[in-house]
């Protein structure tokens, strides 16, 4: 799948759970089989309602990188030091300094 179908399916996915609708009537919607087939994970935590929307449209953003064939490793890097500054960096800011 390229970005833009996971973006779309990810749309569709994101009303479905806005619609209360139950995991076992999305899980039977075809639709939805090549994300559950591509990505497992980014649809079963859409499911649990643990998505965020900066992570995933960053994500997208890599993907797309990826897609104009941009290399994995630098790729994922980027996508590493986002995360690290997203994640880590707040906790060690608040780290007293004889804890680091």
């Amino acid at each position: 799948m390229n970005a833009d179908e996971i973006e779309q399916v990810v749309s569709d996915l994101l009303k479905l759970k806005k619609e209360n609708r139950s995991k076992e009537y999305i899980d039977a919607l075809s639709e939805f089989k090549g994300l559950r087939d591509f990505n497992k994970a980014l649809y079963e935590l859409i499911l649990a309602g643990e998505y965020n929307d900066e992570i995933f449209k960053k994500m997208m953003e890599y993907k797309r990188k990826l897609e104009n064939g941009e290399d994995k490793f630098s790729v994922d890097v980027k996508f590493g030091y986002f995360m690290s500054e997203k994640y880590i960096d707040p906790v060690i800011k608040n780290t007293p300094p004889d804890k680091k």
